[in-house]
């Protein structure tokens, strides 16, 4: 038993020593390249700067895009509504002439798409 614990206490104060070497072998190394490291560290945070700032960037336009209310009517005209934009398709309605007794066109329809139409009152 006594051996294992003399073994254990070596590995320890072994690995104690080569922990110790690493630290020190990493200084140096930083001190050497200093300048090296100081040039990462700044990218670093450059980089994370601009992705902070994209990203909120990001989500403010995802939000003031994202639609909050979309109404579908039975005629097939809709709405989106965002914090941003307003999208709809409402269908045109057409200026009837007061009274409904003259006859109208529809804008943008060729002649032969026209049909004349006479009104005829409906009987009581």
């Amino acid at each position: 038993m006594k051996i294992a614990k003399i073994i254990g206490t070596l590995a320890s104060a072994g690995a104690a020593v080569v922990g110790f070497g690493t630290k020190a072998l990493d200084f140096a190394d930083h001190i050497i390249h200093r300048k090296e490291y100081e040039a990462l560290a700044a990218k670093k945070r450059r980089n994370r700067i601009i992705g902070i700032t994209l990203g909120i960037i990001g989500g403010v336009v995802a939000i003031l895009l994202f639609p909050y209310k979309f109404v579908v009517e039975k005629n097939g005209d809709f709405e989106i509504r965002t914090l941003l934009l307003r999208i709809y398709r409402k269908t045109e309605d057409y200026d009837l002439p007061e009274g409904g007794s003259e006859a109208f066109d529809i804008e943008d329809a060729e002649d032969g798409e026209v049909v004349e139409c006479e009104l005829i009152e409906a009987e009581d």
